[in-house]
């Protein structure tokens, strides 16, 4: 069958990030990420024989007419959407244009939105068929069944619709051995449409070591909904034989490893480093890491193998804070952790929450001058945003914690929007918090200086004035609210 798998537009202000978004936002600058989990879900259908296009309008800069043409162009049998929760009210705009222009197309959606939500979903939209928590494996079995006219009633993992009635089948098992699947096609997903703003070094992509995590934080989503709170881990071997393949096939170098938390144990980090060591592998990474589970001599390897970045959740200066949030986390190992981390001339990234609902302006100040006394070589701070399907969400509507006007009002929840939490310090002082903690902390002189004194190459110039710029107009200047 012919298997069009679309990333709609977006309209309106800014560039949208659906796929591959932890926190589904918009962004004042195109640097989206690359939709790994999205691409081995392509990949795999194509290897069963599919004939397999993709449409990201939003890099490619289509509206939905130009969109609706290029599909014309393609003709598939299937269309594939991964929905989210901020843009699924026009999402479903979007699938009834489709179903209008082309009727006998299946639409099949999939995202954490639909998979926490289904029959609501399909109650409100002409979706054919949704596609619940983890795609692969189950959006080839749906595939095959439509390929030989059977029926779904027996595919685990979907909602879908018989004799005008909503059926909404058990959850399908998660697949058991990550090795079986194939490594994800950079050219059927073009890696180069996608970027980051640390990146430094092109070909650049993204990979991914396992799916899942070990902590259960009261915020985060794709481990409770794609992946039910369990972790695989694929084998370091494989693991490694997919970045030969990516500098072999594609000249890569540089590569992010998106997974939850890449140290799951600090052992499974050395064996990594020292894979990548032994085979003489040249290459630059980046990566996700708890901050409490580091040590001196994997920092040490790390380097040594080519890292060059890790992002880290610190959240939150404020010890009640991480404890509510169930982050598992003490004030003091996010101090040492930058120290161990600065140590091994690696770069460190952190991100930080503000917003919560019991938190006063000197929690959001301290946190904001943690931040700023710690000094990383960047941040990220953000707004509290329940997701559905997280935790936190399903808390906040035990306790009547949104706003009014939010619950239902999806287009609300694309982080970079506006408070969705009632709070002690109100929408209107949060409305701007966020592009000021930004300006507080790239904007001082001696943050400036300390950028220009690292500058020991042209690679590291670009990734400065890359990074400045996707600081600038991504977060300090993109939808800052006047007064």
């Amino acid at each position: 069958m012919k298997v069009l798998f679309l990333h709609p537009p977006w309209p309106g202000e800014g560039f949208g990030l659906r796929s591959q978004n932890r926190w589904p936002r918009k962004r004042g600058d195109k640097t989206n990420r690359y939709p790994i989990l999205l691409c081995t879900c392509a990949t795999y259908v194509r290897d069963q024989g599919h004939e397999v296009s993709y449409i990201d309008s939003v890099i490619q800069n289509y509206d939905l007419n130009k969109t609706i043409l290029k599909i014309k162009e393609l003709k598939p049998d299937i269309i594939f959407i991964e929905s989210a929760t901020p843009t699924f009210s026009y999402d479903k705009l979007v699938i009834d244009k489709l179903k209008s222009e082309f009727p006998v197309t299946k639409v099949i959606v999939a995202g954490y939105h639909v998979t926490t939500f289904p029959v609501q979903s399909m109650e409100s939209s002409k979706i054919d068929i949704i596609i619940k928590g983890e795609m692969d494996q189950t959006t080839v079995n749906v595939i095959e069944a439509l390929s030989k006219d059977a029926a779904l009633d027996d595919i685990k993992g979907i909602c879908f619709r018989k004799n005008g009635k909503i059926v909404n089948n058990p959850d399908a098992e998660l697949i058991k051995n990550l090795d079986s699947l194939p490594f994800a096609d950079r050219d059927l997903i073009p890696h180069s449409w996608y970027t980051e703003g640390y990146v430094t070094d092109k070909p650049f992509t993204f990979i991914m070591g396992s799916r899942g995590c070990p902590q259960r934080c009261a915020y985060c989503l794709w481990p409770t909904v794609y992946f039910k709170n369990r972790l695989r881990l694929r084998s370091i071997k494989n693991i490694v034989d997919e970045i030969e393949w990516l500098i072999k096939k594609y000249g890569m170098k540089e590569i992010f490893f998106d997974d939850d938390t890449l140290n799951v144990t600090t052992s499974r980090v050395k064996e990594l480093s020292n894979e990548i060591i032994k085979r003489g592998i040249k290459i630059k990474w980046s990566c996700s890491m708890r901050m409490d589970n580091v040590d001196e001599e994997m920092l040490r390897l790390a380097k040594k193998s080519g890292c060059k970045l890790i992002c880290y959740g610190a959240e939150s200066s404020s010890q009640e804070t991480l404890d509510r949030i169930n982050k598992n986390l003490k004030v003091e190992q996010i101090i040492k952790t930058v120290k161990l981390t600065k140590k091994a001339k690696i770069l460190a990234h952190l991100n930080f929450m503000i917003g919560f609902p019991w938190e006063t302006r000197e929690d959001i100040e301290d946190c904001i001058n943690f931040a700023i006394k710690l000094d990383p070589d960047s941040v990220q701070f953000s707004l509290c945003y329940p997701h559905p399907g997280s935790p936190m969400y399903f808390d906040a509507v035990k306790n009547k914690l949104f706003y009014e006007d939010v619950l239902g009002n999806w287009e609300k929840f694309g982080v970079m929007t506006e408070p969705l939490l009632k709070t002690k310090v109100g929408k209107e002082y949060l409305l701007n918090a966020v592009s000021k903690a930004h300006a507080k902390f790239y904007l001082r002189p001696s943050y400036f200086f300390k950028q220009v004194k690292s500058i020991k190459s042209f690679s590291d110039l670009k990734r400065i004035v890359r990074g400045f710029n996707a600081v600038l107009f991504g977060k300090i200047l993109f939808r800052r609210r006047k007064k």
